[in-house]
């Protein structure tokens, strides 16, 4: 489970956490709209082919922020990987963490603020290509003995997405 409260300099009320996430919620929604708007151009012009195009940008982008995070970092480990995974999604994502293991981390997140998005906007399949997709990527950039599963997500329709890191034997 996430809350805002979990990363605020000073504890905040529920009220305004929850004006907060609202507020979240229209800007993820509208940036996936104005994204939607993109996709379907390229398609009308390109054709459907080159979404594998703008699926390979979005997984080099990952790639290239998990090289960044990596970099920054002094700590390249599955344990700082992940706890950089969990301070990202505070607040738009909800889970709870069923392995925590030096060289395993598994999770059931029952909670994607974009997940909700993309179905809000008839695009889960879009979603699930061009962000849900990247998982791997960043996992693998940040550390090369990460790897990376999942067999149920949020944005297929799924109850959860269980997430599962764990170092390459």
């Amino acid at each position: 489970m996430s809350t805002l409260r979990m990363i605020l300099p000073e504890p905040g009320s529920e009220a305004v956490e929850n004006a907060f996430l609202e507020r979240l919620r229209a800007k993820m929604l509208a940036g996936t709209s104005n994204l939607m708007v993109a996709v379907e151009a390229v398609r009308a012009k390109y054709g459907k082919e080159r979404m594998e195009v703008l699926r390979r940008a979005f997984a080099e982008a990952a790639a290239e922020s998990g090289r960044e995070r990596a970099q920054s970092s002094k700590d390249n480990s599955l344990r700082a990987f992940c706890t950089m995974i969990e301070k990202a999604c505070i607040g738009s994502h909800e889970w709870e963490k069923v392995e925590d293991s030096d060289d395993r981390q598994t999770y059931r997140f029952t909670r994607c603020m974009w997940a909700e998005a993309f179905k809000e906007c008839g695009a889960s399949d879009i979603g699930f290509q061009l962000f849900c997709s990247t998982d791997a990527a960043i996992a693998s950039a940040f550390n090369p003995a990460i790897r990376y599963s999942r067999t149920r997500n949020l944005m297929k329709g799924d109850d959860c997405c269980n997430h599962v890191f764990y170092l390459k034997k």
